[in-house]
């Protein structure tokens, strides 16, 4: 499913964050990484002269450094039977990443949420943004360190909301956890106005409160109860149809706030990666990237899958 995963660097330590994951995905398959930066014009606003300047300049000088960036790491790479390629762009940091992506068709894009000023100014709201709602291949986000760190993916958790477009984020999900031997953690949230997040066993039974007087009470508790079966019983589905598929897997439903509760439960095994699709329900969210998926990021510090679940 990764034959090729594009990794954009700005030559930052920041951005490089995002190397160790990439380079055990490549280590578990046949994958080739392409490492690509973009130079950015030497001025990137400025007043330009038609009649002597027809377009933009780039210093000669950045790009031998950026070249010899990339080439570096690929050297390191090499040794260490990581297969890679380099690619060096101009133009800005969004647009670059968009033109690479268009030209390599990559099966998985891969960058830091933040990196130097170019990129870090205004990530989430220009370049992360703009490059998720463009791209219609996978998108995996780590938030940058000031050290680079080693990668796992022992456990995965997944976040689900019973609807199709959520879905098209299991395969990928199952891909890394049979390149690691990962366990799967499907994590159903039902959202509340509740801040904190509290658990529903899959088994427990949930009825409708036995003192509820009020027509409407009794409706209302009625649906609820609905609600929870509904969950449990797509939840178990799920487990069940991993397990026979050879997966290590485990579900959980909860009550809550879907950011607190996928940060709450990723805290609590101690998840490697969290898995996610850009957009499910409309009652989860109608703008997934600019609510749970962003919000989940900030959120957290773990690695974050995103796939893009259009319709």
């Amino acid at each position: 499913m990764y034959g090729k995963i594009l990794v954009p660097l700005d030559e930052s330590q920041r951005s490089e964050a995002i190397l160790p994951h990439a380079e055990n995905l490549a280590r578990h398959g046949e994958t080739q990484l392409v490492l690509a930066s973009v130079v950015e014009p030497q001025a990137r606003s400025t007043i330009i002269d038609l009649n002597r300047e027809k377009e933009v300049r780039f210093q000669p000088r950045r790009i031998e450094q950026t070249e010899r960036y990339l080439t570096g790491w690929r050297n390191r790479l090499r040794d260490r039977s990581i297969a890679s390629d380099i690619l060096v762009l101009s133009g800005t940091a969004t647009d670059g990443i968009l033109h690479a992506v268009e030209q390599l068709q990559p099966d998985l894009l891969a960058m830091c949420s933040h990196g130097r000023t170019g990129l870090a100014r205004a990530f989430h709201g220009s370049v992360a943004a703009g490059v998720f709602n463009r791209v219609q291949c996978p998108l995996l986000l780590v938030r940058a360190q000031t050290e680079v760190r080693q990668a796992s993916n022992d456990r995965i958790l997944v976040a689900l909301d019973g609807s199709q477009r959520a879905e098209a984020i299991l395969p990928h999900a199952q891909e890394v956890a049979r390149r690691y031997g990962a366990q799967l953690t499907l994590l159903r949230v039902l959202r509340t106005n509740y801040q904190t997040a509290a658990e529903i066993g899959l088994d427990e039974p949930f009825e409708e409160t036995a003192t509820a007087n009020d027509l409407f009470d009794r409706v209302g508790g009625h649906q609820e109860a609905e609600r929870v079966r509904d969950a449990q019983h797509y939840l178990r589905s799920w487990h069940d149809t991993l397990r026979e598929r050879g997966f290590a897997a485990e579900a959980r439903l909860l009550f809550g706030q879907p950011i607190e509760a996928i940060a709450a439960v990723a805290d609590s095994i101690d998840a490697d990666l969290i898995a996610m699709t850009s957009h499910g329900q409309s009652g989860w969210t109608q703008a997934f990237y600019g609510s749970v998926a962003s919000g989940t990021l900030h959120r957290t510090a773990r690695p974050l899958l995103l796939v893009r679940a259009d319709g």
